[in-house]
């Protein structure tokens, strides 16, 4: 059903709401249904200091939503016989030295995050994890030689989820030889040219178009995790508006990771292309290949397609992508299809409540109510179970985003209800677990206040006994007996 003027003033509410509680610089939506983009409007400011108003039509960093593309690009070339899913790395860049397993790594591993890359290449870059994905100048190292100590496959490929902005750096080197072209030119010959993305690229150069990025002061999270790691802290930076730090435009060390630059007519353009099976990068049967679950530890959180994250949002099924930059752009790409609709959000803001902005007026774009969560008394036999400690499972470099994110999660039983605390990160003050599935004891979700509250499942043995849990973004722990409780 086409939106109608009060949807689309919902729509405005939500987003003007949200840019004053968050004290965002800038916003631009975009909603597509079908062909059309029935909703286009900025908010806020695109550079903050010159007063210049934010606008749709001003060029955002989309980051890691650039990842669905170059996936487009590889499954294409699947189909044309010049790669398989199935090839290893070790034949693709023979070159590169690989550090533990890797043999057994394949292109389907990269396109799922599941080779067992984490977030920095090897131990060594633990304590300057930003330099290896952002850089001064602007990147043309090739692939291979970006990795002059090699690439460490933390855990065996197949074993774990871990998002590696490294992997796809190696699938973007993978895909310029195999087509031999730069990574830039594949994208714009097989996906910006054919959808009529005419203000696109992927060259990762400043452009006078672009919105200013922001970002904000560093959490004491943060600062504590740079004290214990001897890393000294980020000199103290004054905001422009109270609020918000200018940022310094940074390169990407790997364009294929995310470096693509976009506006809100042109990624609704691709939006229209996603809503039609990728009208035509791809063949349909490919594409819906492309989103059948890869990676799947509980259909009802967060699961993995190629390339592309599945979620349900609102009890309905979504697929997407999201993305940050450094130095001060969010993005997210949310494709609706049972209702033939899209939302795109730019924001030119890094920080860590950008999915709750989001969550908000996707929440407005589909006319949604509040999840609510019911007063269900938690099972005995859990209650009894459930509290201890948890920890990530094995992998120094694959549990980079838990150990910065959340840390260790304990579980305690507080007047018969389940509470969790995390080490750090939004739960750290805790978060009541509220019994969410009467056909399932052990999925819950957690009492944040937020309209779409995050879904967290307890993993028991046969036996009953609870030996690990499962929460958003494809986080996965083990319980860990041998370590003290702390709250």
């Amino acid at each position: 059903m086409p939106l109608a003027n009060q949807d689309l003033d919902r729509i405005r509410d939500a987003t003007n709401a949200a840019v004053e509680r968050y004290h965002l610089p800038g916003i631009a939506i975009g909603v597509v249904q079908g062909d059309d983009l029935v909703f286009a409007e900025g908010f806020g400011y695109a550079d903050i200091e010159s007063g210049k108003p934010q606008d749709p039509n001003m060029r955002q960093r989309i980051g890691s939503i650039t990842k669905t593309m170059v996936g487009l690009c590889a499954m294409a070339l699947v189909e044309g016989g010049k790669l398989s899913l199935d090839e290893r790395l070790v034949d693709r860049l023979p070159e590169l030295t690989l550090l533990g397993p890797g043999e057994a790594v394949t292109v389907k591993h990269l396109l799922t995050h599941t080779a067992g890359i984490g977030e920095v290449p090897v131990v060594a870059d633990l304590p300057r994890m930003e330099e290896t994905l952002w850089c001064d100048e602007p990147y043309t190292t090739r692939i291979p030689e970006s990795y002059p100590d090699g690439i460490t496959i933390d855990v065996p490929p197949g074993t774990k989820w871990a998002y590696a902005n490294h992997g796809f750096m190696l699938l973007g080197g993978i895909i310029a030889r195999a087509e031999q072209a730069p990574i830039h030119e594949v994208l714009k010959r097989r996906v910006f040219g054919p959808l009529g993305m005419t203000d696109t690229d992927c060259l990762d150069l400043q452009h006078e178009k672009l919105t200013t990025g922001y970002h904000r002061a560093p959490s004491q999270d943060l600062l504590d995790l740079l004290a214990r790691a001897g890393i000294e802290p980020p000199k103290p930076e004054e905001p422009v508006d109270g609020h918000n730090i200018r940022g310094r435009y940074q390169y990407v060390r790997g364009p294929a990771a995310g470096a693509v630059q976009s506006t809100i007519p042109d990624m609704a353009r691709y939006a229209s292309a996603l809503l039609k099976k990728s009208a035509g990068i791809v063949k349909p049967a490919t594409f819906d290949d492309m989103l059948a679950p890869h990676w799947r530890p509980d259909d009802r959180l967060v699961s993995m397609g190629l390339t592309f994250f599945r979620e349900t949002r609102f009890r309905r099924r979504t697929f997407g992508h999201g993305g940050g930059v450094s130095g001060g752009w969010n993005t997210h790409i949310c494709v609706v299809p049972e209702e033939d609709l899209a939302l795109l959000t730019h924001c030119n803001l890094t920080f860590e409540d950008f999915a709750k902005v989001d969550g908000h007026i996707l929440q407005a774009v589909l006319g949604e109510t509040d999840v609510k969560l019911p007063k269900t008394a938690v099972d005995p036999a859990l209650l009894a179970a459930a509290p201890g400690v948890y920890q990530a499972t094995e992998g120094r470099l694959t549990n980079f985003r838990i150990a910065t994110g959340s840390g260790r999660v304990q579980l305690s039983d507080r007047d018969g209800e389940l509470v969790l605390h995390a080490q750090r990160g939004p739960w750290k003050d805790g978060a009541v677990l509220r019994p969410a599935d009467p056909d399932d004891p052990a999925f819950f979700r957690l009492d944040t206040g937020e309209p779409e509250p995050p879904g967290l499942a307890l993993v028991r043995d046969r036996s009953g006994a609870v030996t690990g849990l499962r929460f958003e973004r494809l986080v996965e722990m083990v319980r860990s007996d041998g370590v003290e409780p702390w709250a």
